[in-house]
């Protein structure tokens, strides 16, 4: 690792999520600006900015409902398709059924 002006570069390391994390902390906290961190790891300025607002839609979402609520609706939603599943699921044997009688109808004729 190189350092720039107090700014960690990593020249073969691919950017993570942790690592993404990190860097627009030490953004926000302003141990490093946009422009020498961006400049320091060869990185566009408009790919930063986007981790930032990701950083901080994901934020806001975690700070509007607690992890209870976000299970509940998982749950909502995996009942929801395991429904449209059962529901195909008949739908595959009812058409299988016919196919099977539309056969042996047809071998009788």
């Amino acid at each position: 690792m190189a350092y720039y002006e107090g700014v960690v570069v990593s020249e073969n390391q691919r950017w993570t999520g942790k690592r993404k994390a990190e860097a627009v902390l030490d953004i926000i906290k302003g141990k490093v600006s946009l422009v020498d961190f961006c400049r320091a790891n060869d990185l566009k300025q408009t790919d930063v900015e986007k981790w930032m607002d990701d950083f901080v839609k994901g934020g806001t979402q975690n700070l509007k409902s607690n992890a209870k609520d976000r299970l509940s609706e998982q749950d909502k939603q995996i009942a929801e398709l395991q429904q449209v599943i059962g529901e195909q699921a008949l739908q595959i044997r009812v058409l299988k059924k016919s196919i099977e009688l539309a056969e042996r109808d047809e071998n009788e004729s």
